[in-house]
């Protein structure tokens, strides 16, 4: 009677490299694109009473502000991604996935806020890119979450440490929804809210585990 092989579970650790340097790169389209488009020289040609007329956009002439809040999520972003990947010391084909369900909306987001230059009149416009924002969040935490259920987390990613950096991904998720709200109101609210409560929350989410006394 032949012997029966024994399926072992497949290793998908090799994967972890090509994962860092591929969000690496995606990071770095991310955020360099809007930088370009904010810095670039823009010509447009215009139709006034029958002629032609160039119109020319200086960075000065373009909203500045979202911008430059927008960079800085991916700023934080990028801290939380690199210390949840370089946590890990291993991984399996579902939260490969998760990580590029994360990718995808990284390359979704660059051209939401840049759309904001063109439609930061229309509230659906802001709203939609808050969304995009808030979901990087949920699929920051998700990934986290689902490393530690499988056990993927390298021993010095304590539990306290977990808690801690579950609550500072979750400032993200948060407060996009907020800002999902101040979108209706006016595009001063929806900026404001974006520049000023990121911080806020960040702080009073850490804060909170420090009082749980985690």
């Amino acid at each position: 009677m032949a012997l029966q092989e024994i399926q072992q579970p497949r290793d998908y650790t090799y994967f972890l490299d090509y994962v860092k340097h591929l969000g690496m790169l995606l990071f770095t389209i991310s955020m360099t694109t809007p930088v370009l488009g904010l810095i670039v020289f823009d010509v447009e040609t215009e139709i006034v009473e029958g002629e032609k007329v160039i119109d020319s956009q200086l960075i000065w002439d373009k909203p500045f502000l979202p911008y430059v809040a927008g960079f800085l999520i991916l700023v934080i972003h990028w801290f939380k991604f690199v210390e949840v990947h370089h946590s890990m010391r291993s991984t399996n084909l579902n939260q490969i996935l998760i990580t590029f369900g994360y990718f995808f909306l990284l390359c979704l987001y660059p051209y939401f806020e840049m759309n904001i230059e063109f439609t930061s009149d229309q509230p659906h416009s802001r709203a939609i890119f808050s969304g995009v924002w808030g979901l990087l969040g949920i699929f920051s935490y998700w990934k986290l979450h689902h490393a530690k259920k499988n056990d993927m987390l390298k021993e010095d990613m304590t539990n306290e440490r977990i808690k801690v950096l579950s609550n500072e991904i979750l400032a993200d998720p948060v407060v996009a929804l907020a800002c999902i709200g101040l979108s209706y109101i006016s595009f001063l609210a929806w900026l404001a809210g974006m520049v000023a409560l990121v911080p806020i929350a960040n702080y009073l989410l850490a804060r909170t585990s420090i009082r749980a006394g985690h």
